[in-house]
């Protein structure tokens, strides 16, 4: 059973959102959470702007979704997907020019970096999608994508294998376990 309400909250997210909180010692796990919900926040200003309607947003501990009333078409999905990536590198953009700011503007960095990936679970699979139906129709585009998500999270899990055994940090690793989940 779904809860009621434009704002969901799953308890997978808090259960992960206490253990990030327990082992950040920098106060990194507030910031990152802010950049997230901006990130969300330009996805629902683009959907807002553009005619839409929003049902409800939901936070998993996979990420947050987004609910949109009806359909949007290809062009629009298209710049709603964009709209959260580019709210992070305008907050990167901004931040970095302050001493104090960088840490944030890393996060929105890598927040928008991430989500631009060419993989159908993230807004840049999204709207390399909505691209595709548009120039080769949605056939050509559901095989391409595959294609990608496949490619994508091959390269993904073995850079994370490298930096684990280079580095020893699992970052990355689990970023590109979390990506694939997705795909399955």
């Amino acid at each position: 059973m779904k809860p009621a309400g434009f704002w969901r909250f799953s308890g997978g997210f808090f259960l992960l959102a206490a253990w990030m909180n327990y082992l950040d010692s920098q106060g990194v796990v507030p910031m990152a959470f802010l950049a997230c919900a901006l990130h969300e926040a330009g996805h629902y200003l683009a959907v807002r702007r553009l005619g839409g309607s929003v049902r409800y947003i939901q936070f998993t501990a996979a990420g947050a979704e987004m609910r949109v009333e009806g359909e949007l078409s290809y062009q629009r999905e298209w710049i709603c997907a964009l709209a959260g990536p580019a709210a992070n590198l305008l907050l990167a953009a901004f931040f970095c020019a302050f001493p104090w700011g960088m840490l944030f503007a890393g996060i929105n960095l890598a927040l928008a970096l991430l989500n631009l990936a060419p993989v159908s679970g993230l807004d840049g699979g999204r709207a390399l999608r909505c691209g595709l139906c548009l120039l080769a129709g949605e056939e050509t585009a559901g095989r391409a994508a595959r294609a990608l998500d496949t490619l994508c999270c091959a390269l993904l899990l073995g850079l994370g294998c490298s930096v684990l055994g280079i580095a020893g940090n699992p970052t990355l690793l689990l970023v590109a376990v979390w990506v694939w989940a997705a795909q399955q």
